[in-house]
């Protein structure tokens, strides 16, 4: 058939058979998956950092390849340069979630890339408004079991929550239990992006399913005034979020302008500062607005709650439960929930020093091991006095022979740059070796050493 012929043909097609839709009217097209996070505009909406997790996994890829293939290189000169160290770090990456300096770049980013435009309702801003981001996220992720396994029993995707990555919020507030941490098995915290092509819902390390240990008994005793505590934070969070929906990004400005208006008129500063427990000196630096200080969320949430009162109400001016408490120089609640009875998990502890004794990989620190459990150094000696002398000879061990392999690699470089330079006829000054080394790598003693005892083999003098 001729070019013509098929011309002919084509045309004919396409007159009996015109297009469903007008090419003006089709929608644009995406790089990525224009997937729609979880339960947005809820309070148990989708955190971005799980929604990057999902979307790599959804794409068959580990989230950290997606991001250093689609993501990094499309950001700025700048933030390319540290995304590789803060964003694939874990601290660096949880601040995505809240109002760090990279999460509107990695919005705009990621909303080119898949075209949704409501990505930055999965930021905690959107939520709470512009307060100080100053210890709103945990460093590490947090879940409960019961709702992973009740998602899954119920054909529901598996996810998480930006309410599992806010600091303040230890407790489910659907099954009233603690959040957790660690993994059950390698009793290792989860990282922010996974770097595997793992499952949501399994461990970022071993790939456990993190669901299974939620009929467990917990460790942690949940008291009733820690659970009405909580309780409370749950209520108030929300009316945050849906008074956000309504008006826009809160501005805490105004918590601050009202409440400062209302001590002064009351002159209630040393009466309300007996209630809360918080230094009078303290409160007013939080009313001065010449002060760069802001309270955290907690110490805010704290204040509000001994006061019966909530930040919305007081943003609103709406100030009357606070005259019963100058009144009365005591507060409506204990000043502050008392910290929870955190019994150690012998058996989990025990397991996770024998792993670090055991394991063929680098050697962990004791303050690692700790984190991993959930406790702190001098709870694991206490207990385990003979375990963490070993964990930690073994860790310095490990440092003492990185230390002398990096010496040895050291003096082998000087030596065959003193060598080079001398078979050339060119005197191997301490200029010329450098150039042949990182930089500021012969302002080491030993790398001196080196220097010195290379030319006394080539039978230069230094």
């Amino acid at each position: 058939m001729s070019e013509m012929q098929q011309a002919g043909v084509v045309g004919q097609i396409t007159t009996t058979f015109p297009p469903l839709l007008p090419v003006e009217h089709l929608p644009p097209r995406s790089r990525l998956y224009n997937l729609v996070p979880n339960a947005i505009g809820t309070p148990w909406c989708e955190s971005l950092t799980g929604y990057i997790n999902r979307l790599g996994w959804t794409h068959h890829v580990p989230p950290r390849a997606l991001m250093a293939q689609e993501i990094v290189p499309r950001l700025d000169d700048h933030l390319r340069l540290v995304a590789p160290v803060g964003v694939f770090g874990t601290k660096w990456a949880m601040s995505l979630n809240g109002a760090g300096g990279m999460t509107k770049p990695w919005i705009g980013v990621l909303s080119s890339l898949t075209t949704r435009l409501d990505l930055h309702l999965l930021t905690l801003p959107s939520w709470i408004g512009d307060l100080s981001p100053r210890w709103q996220l945990r460093e590490t992720p947090a879940w409960c079991p019961c709702c992973l396994s009740s998602w899954r029993e119920s054909g529901l995707p598996l996810y998480q929550p930006l309410l599992w990555m806010i600091r303040v919020v230890t407790i489910c507030p659907h099954h009233k239990t603690p959040l957790i941490d660690h993994c059950p098995r390698c009793q290792k915290p989860q990282l922010v992006f996974a770097s595997s092509k793992t499952q949501s819902g399994e461990c970022t390390f071993c790939r456990y399913w993190l669901e299974k240990d939620a009929n467990v008994p917990s460790d942690q005793e949940v008291s009733n005034e820690h659970m009405a505590w909580q309780d409370w934070i749950w209520a108030t969070l929300k009316e945050l979020q849906a008074a956000s929906f309504t008006a826009g990004i809160l501005t805490w400005e105004l918590f601050f302008r009202h409440l400062a208006s209302y001590l002064k008129e009351q002159k209630g500063y040393s009466r309300l500062a007996q209630a809360t427990g918080i230094d009078r000196t303290v409160l007013y630096r939080w009313v001065d607005p010449d002060d760069t200080y802001s309270p955290s969320l907690e110490t805010i949430l704290k204040f509000c709650y001994v006061c019966q009162v909530t930040p919305l109400q007081v943003m609103n001016g709406q100030l009357d439960p606070l005259q019963l408490v100058v009144q009365r120089g005591t507060g409506l609640r204990s000043p502050l929930p008392s910290r929870q009875n955190q019994r150690i998990n012998r058996e989990r502890c025990q397991m996770a020093l024998q792993a670090a004794l055991e394991s063929q990989n680098e050697p962990m620190t004791l303050t690692q091991v700790a984190q991993q459990v959930g406790y702190v150094d001098r709870q694991l000696v206490y207990h385990f006095p003979e375990e963490c002398k070993l964990v930690t000879q073994r860790a310095k061990d490990y440092r003492q022979q990185r230390k002398a392999q990096r010496i040895a690699q050291v003096r082998e470089n000087i030596q065959q740059a003193v060598l080079s330079l001398h078979t050339q006829g060119i005197y191997p000054s301490l200029h010329k070796v450098q150039a042949f080394l990182p930089s500021g790598l012969m302002r080491m003693p030993e790398a001196r050493d080196a220097w010195h005892d290379a030319l006394r083999d080539i039978g230069f003098e230094p």
